[in-house]
């Protein structure tokens, strides 16, 4: 099974003041493996991304890579115009930073989407209730599922 390949354009090659992820010449193995095989994406401040295709095809490993959660084994990745942390405070504040939600057996069963959402703002960064509600609010609205705020994740597909 071959592993996913993303690639964008060479137009994307020089990392520009917009740009907020950069992925470039990016490979994973997981033993003979070649997961992520040359990956270069460059997603701008404000671009919402999909990722899609078949299981087992490298998507939550190319996610899991730009939280390093998984390391790399060849290639650059930079968050904002920095190279990602390897390790330290650096990376635990990139962490603090960036939110991840995978698949709905990593959510919380007995919250809903929303209070999920909800969580890192209340318990990371500390911010008020209805502050951090709104903000989740909004971006469910952003991904087209606002109107699934209310459910429990054995509610969702």
């Amino acid at each position: 099974m071959s592993g996913v390949s993303v690639t964008k354009g060479a137009e994307d090659a020089v990392p520009a003041a917009t740009d907020l992820v950069v992925l470039s010449n990016v490979n994973k193995h997981f033993g003979a493996l070649h997961v992520l095989q040359d990956i270069d994406l460059t997603i701008a401040r404000g671009e919402v991304v999909v990722v899609i295709g078949p299981s087992g095809s490298g998507k939550s490993t190319l996610c899991r890579t730009i939280n390093r959660l998984e390391t790399i084994d060849s290639g650059s990745i930079t968050i904002d115009g920095k190279a990602l942390p390897e390790e330290g405070r650096e990376l635990a504040r990139l962490r603090a930073d960036v939110g991840m939600v995978f698949q709905s057996f990593n959510l919380f069963a007995h919250k809903t989407v929303l209070e999920n959402v909800m969580l890192g703002q209340l318990k990371v960064r500390r911010t008020d209730k209805k502050a951090a509600e709104e903000k989740a609010r909004k971006l469910l609205d952003r991904v087209g599922v606002g109107s699934q705020a209310d459910k429990y994740p054995a509610q969702l597909s």
